[in-house]
């Protein structure tokens, strides 16, 4: 790895392997690519760098030559502040900055940028995973996974090895990659398209844990001890589909995801998918908390549903300051008495039934 040499911008080219621009996989142009990078991993930083210090000649790109190109597999960042610097008007985002571009840094990163050049991707992986997983430049969950998944799947590395060099639990390495490939095979066996997801990104860390649940592994039959591409069965394909789409959703179906936050509602989802005539409520209503009532024990349903509305007239005695006289909402509060009043009587007289003619004297 001590192939060190200077390469003109002009030759070098973003990786759309890499694993940060995976989950932009639409993006088809090197324009595309740029805005894509400065409007979600702070580019602008490494502009602001550049334009202080210049470009740190030990900060060397690592590249490697594939269909007869120079592809960055290390230093996209990078790449993409230098191109903005050469080329200002290409990211409007780059106005505020222009005029900080001096005629001698541009001629300075005209002559090359550092590289080193690798026979194979594989020669910079440990490099790359101690750097970005838990290292001074780390990656989201979903890039972290991406790199994983490469590493394991066309590098032939073990998962264990994978976290030992990138100092990570084995644990997480495992929740990470089969997180991914249980998304993957969604995406390449069902309806489900990681580009169509409801949301303008991927929430990645949703999925994988949703898998660790058990009501999602017996859902789906995942064997989460297993190292596998295709984890979900093949008779449980739809139920997949099923689920990618409550908790991703699909812009053009149009079908908003019911997970709008990871906690409570992967925990709620789970519950759910553990019985099966709340999964029945959820496919014919899409009513994600009539589901999930349907789920919990009845009992839990109306202790709950007792505790809220105590609370909710907690808040109310506690605003009364701000009542003015108004008919409508004074009737409303009587609606409400005459309910607690039902309420309480009817529970009053099933507690007396249950306990018999001694406990009935002692309850007002």
């Amino acid at each position: 790895m001590d192939n060190l040499q200077k390469i003109k911008v002009s030759e070098l080219y973003f990786d759309t392997k890499n694993p940060r621009l995976v989950e932009y996989s639409q993006l088809k142009t090197e324009d595309e690519i740029i805005q894509a990078l400065w409007d979600n991993m702070a580019v602008n930083e490494i502009v602001m760098s550049i334009l202080a210090n210049g470009f740190f000649e030990n900060e060397a790109l690592y590249v490697i030559k594939e269909s007869g190109k120079y592809v960055v597999v290390e230093g996209n960042r990078r790449l993409a502040a230098v191109k903005l610097i050469l080329s200002p008007d290409r990211c409007k985002g780059m106005t505020k900055y222009a005029n900080k571009i001096t005629e001698d840094l541009q001629k300075d990163l005209e002559e090359g940028l550092p590289v080193i050049v690798l026979e194979k991707r594989e020669e910079a992986w440990r490099y790359i995973g101690f750097k970005h997983v838990n290292g001074p430049v780390k990656w989201d969950s979903y890039a972290k996974a991406e790199y994983i998944a490469q590493v394991h799947n066309e590098y032939n590395v073990a998962l264990n090895d994978i976290a030992e060099q990138i100092g990570d639990s084995h644990k997480t390495t495992i929740k990470l990659y089969q997180g991914l490939m249980v998304l993957r095979q969604a995406d390449r066996e069902t309806s489900f398209k990681i580009n169509d997801v409801y949301s303008n990104r991927v929430y990645f860390s949703h999925v994988y844990t949703a898998i660790m649940y058990e009501g999602f592994q017996k859902y789906l039959g995942l064997d989460i001890s297993k190292e596998t591409e295709t984890p979900v069965p093949s008779e449980r394909l739809d139920r997949l589909e099923e689920i990618m789409f409550w908790v991703l959703g699909s812009k053009s179906k149009n079908i908003r995801p019911i997970v709008q936050s990871q906690n409570p509602d992967i925990r709620n989802l789970n519950q759910v998918l553990q019985s099966s005539d709340a999964v029945q409520i959820l496919r014919a209503t899409g009513d994600f908390e009539l589901a999930y009532d349907r789920s919990q024990d009845g009992a839990d349903v109306f202790h709950q549903s007792i505790v809220e509305a105590q609370m909710s007239l907690q808040k109310a005695l506690s605003k009364i300051a701000y009542y003015s006289g108004e008919i409508e909402i004074l009737e409303t509060a009587k609606n409400l008495a005459d309910s607690a009043d039902s309420l309480f009587k009817i529970m009053k007289d099933k507690r007396n039934k249950s306990m018999g003619k001694e406990e009935e004297r002692t309850i007002e």
